[in-house]
């Protein structure tokens, strides 16, 4: 009798296993298929990036010699895709400010979902305390008509998903945003009126996060 129980509980044991390993293969099978239908039927493309509007909502020389700054932007992104959305995680997203090679003002991007073809215009707040080396900013600031305008470069880092009809890909991606500006003033409290506006995305799907 203890043969026959043997017996029943190793056939149990081996239905198992290849029930499990059936539904493995089938997993494997169904994410095969995403990924061959996203990369070679939809073939995706990266969305495009705009900056929309810089205003100056505060600019001061602290005591300290140090300069706090806090900025609002607007960046457009268009998603050219019809079938293909994007997820985009701001907790983990990177915004930056910079002048001469240093950064000024800083924030992050708010969590959004993007539909296909849909057009998004996101608002950014960005805030810093930096160092006025020699005044070169506070000088920029007061001849900047004169000059021709104040040259700054704004950073955009942010992870992002995608995602075809209710299907989430687990691989999470990385977008680049890189637009040089040049803006007629920085004073607080008047119209900035952006007079270059030049963005370069990089947007690799191929490519794992860092």
């Amino acid at each position: 009798m203890g043969g026959g129980y043997e017996e029943k509980s190793s056939g149990g044991c081996l239905r198992c296993i290849c029930c499990c390993y059936c539904l493995l293969f089938l997993v494997i099978s169904i994410v095969t298929f995403v990924a061959y239908h996203f990369y070679n039927v939809e073939k995706p493309k990266p969305p495009t990036y705009d900056l929309q509007s810089f205003t100056v909502k505060n600019l001061d020389l602290q005591p300290d010699k140090t300069v706090k700054t806090e900025f609002s932007v607007e960046v457009k992104t268009r998603n050219p895709n019809k079938d293909i959305g994007f997820i985009y995680h701001g907790d983990d997203s990177k915004v930056s400010v910079l002048y001469n090679d240093a950064v000024i003002s800083s924030g992050k991007l708010p969590e959004f979902r993007q539909d296909p073809s849909n057009t998004t215009v996101v608002k950014i707040s960005l805030e810093g305390t930096s160092p006025n080396e020699s005044g070169s900013l506070q000088d920029d600031v007061k001849g900047s008509k004169d000059d021709g305008g104040i040259p700054l470069v704004v950073n955009v880092e942010v992870p992002m998903k995608i995602y075809v009809g209710k299907v989430e890909m687990i691989k999470e991606f990385m977008a680049f945003v890189s637009c040089d500006l040049v803006v007629d003033d920085l004073e607080k409290g008047k119209p900035v009126k952006v007079l270059k506006n030049e963005c370069e995305p990089d947007v690799e799907f191929f490519r794992d996060k860092d």
